[in-house]
């Protein structure tokens, strides 16, 4: 066989992988290995829940000077806690009552014997060694609302999805650019708005 026949047939084979696999992934059947094949988007899609939630209180941790205890409203029917090291960042009048974006579906942790069910998104600053936070606002968006990366919808089995580590999400690798909430080029949000920040443009996102 000829090496532009062989070439031809493996451009073929690939075409047709890809092209059953883009049709299973629209029959919501893929395994978590085929998931981890997909376009950056469409697998932080399908393993991230990000929710629109609003703080309805903020404790000092007892146990930490620079944690604070956060309690959200998700649109759950049971608010949720988190633990979030930005106490040197923002007073609690600052957040208290205010839209941020959680990690809904983050592995929980313990933080000195708090149990935290989630991270707050923040941004920073790439070029500094200095510790730096701007927590990523959600004034635009109601509690309760979940974000995905343009173009995609929210997956039908979102809430059949699994927990995510800390180390895997930050492997997807969210940043800022030009003021908004980037993941692969393609902006964060849901129905036409998208998250932005104001002092971290071109930043990174944890």
């Amino acid at each position: 066989m000829g090496k532009e026949r062989l070439e031809k047939l493996l451009s073929t084979v690939d075409a047709v992988s890809a092209e059953k696999l883009a049709q299973k992934a629209a029959s919501k059947k893929l395994t978590p290995a085929e998931i981890d094949q997909l376009p950056l988007a469409e697998r932080f899609s399908r393993r991230v829940i990000l929710k629109v939630s609003k703080i309805e209180k903020v404790e000092q941790h007892p146990g930490g000077e620079f944690l604070y205890i956060l309690t959200l409203n998700t649109g759950d029917e049971e608010p949720r806690q988190i633990v979030s090291s930005i106490v040197k960042f923002y007073k609690p009048e600052e957040l208290l009552g205010k839209n941020i974006v959680l990690v809904y579906n983050l592995k929980p942790a313990n933080f000195r014997g708090v149990r935290s069910n989630g991270m707050l998104l923040a941004a920073s600053d790439p070029n500094t060694a200095e510790d730096t936070c701007e927590v990523i606002f959600a004034p635009q968006f109601q509690p309760g609302t979940i974000l995905e990366p343009e173009g995609y919808p929210v997956p039908e089995d979102v809430a059949e999805m699994c927990f995510v580590k800390a180390d895997k999400f930050a492997e997807m690798g969210l940043y800022t650019k030009d003021g908004f909430v980037l993941l692969d080029g393609k902006k964060i949000g849901a129905d036409g708005k998208f998250l932005s920040v104001e002092k971290y443009k071109d930043g990174k996102v944890k």
